[in-house]
């Protein structure tokens, strides 16, 4: 053996008296092989949350053109109700109308065409000077004539509807015979009609179409929108809406109704037992109805936060009745106890005091995992669960070196017993809002529905106290204003 050889043997065997010595003097043996290892801070990490979306709720607000048409017909009949006398030059007039079922169209801009059918009668009388002598003659007259009015309706930023009007009369026949001679009195009419009638018509037609009060019936929505809505006793669900503007398009119809298409841009969460959604409106809440900011197009649909926290101590108790046993991994009997859960950063500790009879050990170990929402069973679930580093110490790294693999196991154990279902809560939470949603009267002009088309995760943190996970329930909202024209002052 050469001199170099005999140094590497030296040293080689000085080592392994070493190792020898140090396992002899720092390992715990027999009943005494324990493991206490340091928790992991209770200190969690803040996550950066998506920027809410605000929703769109539609609103409807229809007036059949039939009712218009009635209520027009009545004002106008209370206004011709008295006749119309006049003198103009040599002939005097006394003429009474007398309207007959109007006719009333519209077109999509809202564009409103009237044709009045006139009855008239009354007398006229003309006077005329023959050779110095002064001749009256009274003549009754009977006539048709038709007005016709071309009425534009404006909805306004500030609720109040404004109309441009412009009207005409068409006088069929109207003459007298005096003395043999055949004398018109149309173009006396014309002007008269003109002149008396249609003003006063057109004053009372605008009249009207600004009476229409649309801007109660949106107040009242606006007043209600800021109420919370209850959806559930228990547990307690809460639906809160923080409205911020009114959009609108013109108004518009489709021949037989005219409509005023709405949107409510609203902030929308659901408060589900002790757990809310932080209030995310950038703006404070008005108390007064805005005014109206008009838009081409309208898209509406909403978009509710509704936020569930699971706590540790609720995973825990799911988990204990698996977890907190004996269990036989890799032919060895380990007793598990003292399951305890809590955040620390991002990630999910699970401790927990085992002991193993049959090697003498035991001691108290810490997993970290990464908790996930899994859509396909809706459930909480821990990913990648592994040892803290102080774990893995020399006392595990022996214990798997010489084959007894139940750590590996045991952490495998640990995951498949923490998956915490979230099924029956999303599944309430669905059903009591599409109840709610489906078809509800707010108030006595207003219907509110909608649907729930789906629900989805928009992230997962830990707090101090559980596992949070906000849910986004996405659908359509649409509210119904009735205009009851029996109830439009004129």
């Amino acid at each position: 053996m050469t001199k170099q050889r005999k140094i590497i043997v030296g040293v080689v065997a000085i080592s392994i008296v070493l190792i020898l010595f140090t396992l002899f003097f720092i390992i715990p043996r027999g009943s005494d092989l324990t493991v206490e290892a340091p928790a992991p801070p209770r200190e969690v990490t803040n996550i950066l949350l998506p920027t809410p979306i605000p929703s769109i709720i539609a609103v409807k607000a229809d007036l059949p053109i039939q009712d218009v048409k009635v209520l027009a017909e009545s004002a106008l009949r209370n206004y011709l109700n008295k006749p119309i006398q006049r003198k103009d030059g040599a002939i005097e007039s006394f003429i009474k109308l007398d309207p007959g079922p109007l006719t009333m169209t519209s077109v999509s801009d809202g564009t409103v065409s009237v044709s009045i059918p006139l009855q008239f009668n009354g007398w006229a009388e003309v006077s005329k000077s023959i050779l110095g002598k002064v001749i009256r003659k009274r003549e009754n007259i009977e006539g048709k004539a038709t007005a016709l009015l071309t009425l534009k309706p404006t909805l306004n930023p500030d609720w109040h509807i404004t109309a441009n009007i412009t009207s005409d009369i068409y006088i069929q026949k109207a003459e007298l015979e005096i003395l043999g001679l055949t004398i018109s009195i149309r173009r006396i009419l014309t002007k008269l009609v003109r002149d008396k009638v249609l003003p006063k018509l057109e004053d009372v037609m605008v009249k009207y179409i600004a009476n229409i009060d649309i801007k109660t019936r949106v107040a009242g929505l606006w007043t209600r929108l800021h109420e919370p809505i209850a959806l559930n006793q228990d547990p307690p669900i809460v639906l809160v809406m923080e409205p911020l503007e009114i959009l609108a398009q013109r108004l518009s119809s489709d021949g037989k109704i005219f409509s005023l298409s709405f949107g409510i841009k609203t902030y929308i969460h659901a408060n589900i037992g002790g757990t809310s959604a932080n209030s995310v409106s950038p703006a404070a809440q008005r108390i007064g109805l805005p005014d109206i900011r008009f838009v081409n197009t309208l898209e509406s649909g909403y978009h509710i936060i509704a936020p569930i926290e699971v706590t540790y101590t609720a995973i825990e108790n799911f988990a204990k009745p698996y977890v907190e046993k004996t269990h036989k991994l890799k032919g060895i009997n380990t007793r598990i106890e003292n399951l305890m859960l809590y955040g620390s950063g991002s990630q999910l500790v699970a401790g927990l005091r085992f002991s193993l009879p049959t090697l003498g050990a035991k001691g108290q170990l810490y997993l970290l995992g990464t908790p996930r929402y899994d859509v396909d069973t809706r459930s909480i679930s821990v990913t990648e669960f592994d040892y803290t580093l102080t774990t893995q110490n020399l006392l595990i790294d022996i214990a798997e070196v010489s084959g007894e693999g139940f750590f590996p196991n045991l952490r495998t154990k640990v995951e498949e017993k923490l998956a915490f279902p979230l099924e029956d809560r999303l599944s309430a939470l669905h059903e009591k809002l599409s109840d709610a949603i489906a078809e509800r009267a707010i108030g006595s002009h207003v219907l509110l529905h909608g649907t729930v088309d789906s629900i989805t995760p928009e992230a997962l943190y830990l707090t101090q106290t559980g596992v949070h996970i906000p849910f986004r329930l996405q659908g359509d909202l649409t509210c119904e204003i009735s205009l009851n024209s029996s109830e439009i002052s004129h």
